[in-house]
């Protein structure tokens, strides 16, 4: 098994490899967000030790990489000095697998390590499906579907679709978008997203009467919306004005 610490401390890192290479682990030792994504993107790792205080790129935002660039899958264990209960919640909900908090006892690290490892499926048959209103994206096969018809995209327009997929009635910032889907922060007068997001609206017709609205939140990001009942209702209305 391969295991990536992603620490900027070299101190805990350096103890921290030690003890897990002794128990036969293999593992690569990262300071910053960048090498981390360099190391994900060349080598097959196992499990992720993700420290959340890391310079230039915080832990949260290579955590919302790994979710869009890898997927699901691959278990990340944040090991961090932050306790306050909404910064738990918070690293859970946005895909950790678990929280341990410095100082720890390498007994209890490793005890989670193995437990976390025991439940990955990396290579589940079943496909990594989300079904939102007439959507059906398949993470795996990296497709999407409106009734059963493909929607052709480009890499990083599926990348950011499965963003607002994932991340269904939550508010996406420019920032956040820009981090999990090219890697890195955006200069300021890029438009690229900007122009990603345009084609998304067109390719995907989101629409009501498709089940899903994008909404720019002004000085925030964007957020999409499951708008079901919107549409049940107005075809109920259409119904009741026929007859």
């Amino acid at each position: 098994m391969h295991l990536l610490i992603v620490e900027d401390d070299p101190v805990q890192a350096s103890a921290t490899t030690k003890v897990l290479t002794r128990l036969g682990y293999d593992v690569s030792t990262v300071g910053d967000a960048e090498k981390a994504i360099r190391v994900l993107k060349s080598l097959t790792v196992d499990l992720v030790l993700l420290d959340w205080q890391l310079p230039k790129i915080s832990g949260f935002e290579l955590l919302h990489w790994i979710r869009a660039q890898i997927g699901p899958d691959l278990p990340v264990i944040f090991v961090t000095s932050r306790v306050l209960e909404v910064d738990i919640v918070l690293a859970l909900e946005a895909g950790a697998d678990d929280y341990v908090v410095k100082p720890f006892s390498f007994v209890e690290l490793t005890a989670r390590i193995n437990a976390r490892l025991r439940r990955t499926r990396r290579h589940a048959e079943a496909a990594h499906q989300i079904r939102v209103g007439e959507y059906v994206l398949d993470l795996e096969l990296r497709k999407l579907t409106l009734r059963g018809k493909q929607i052709d995209l480009t890499a990083k327009e599926f990348d950011l679709t499965a963003l607002f997929f994932e991340n269904m009635g939550k508010i996406m910032s420019r920032d956040l978008m820009s981090m999990a889907v090219w890697g890195r922060a955006l200069d300021d007068d890029s438009r690229s997203l900007d122009t990603h997001i345009y084609r998304i609206r067109q390719k995907l017709v989101l629409s009501p009467m498709n089940g899903l609205r994008l909404t720019s939140i002004y000085t925030h990001g964007y957020r999409l919306d499951e708008v079901r009942r919107e549409v049940d209702n107005e075809q109920q209305y259409k119904l009741k004005t026929a007859t």
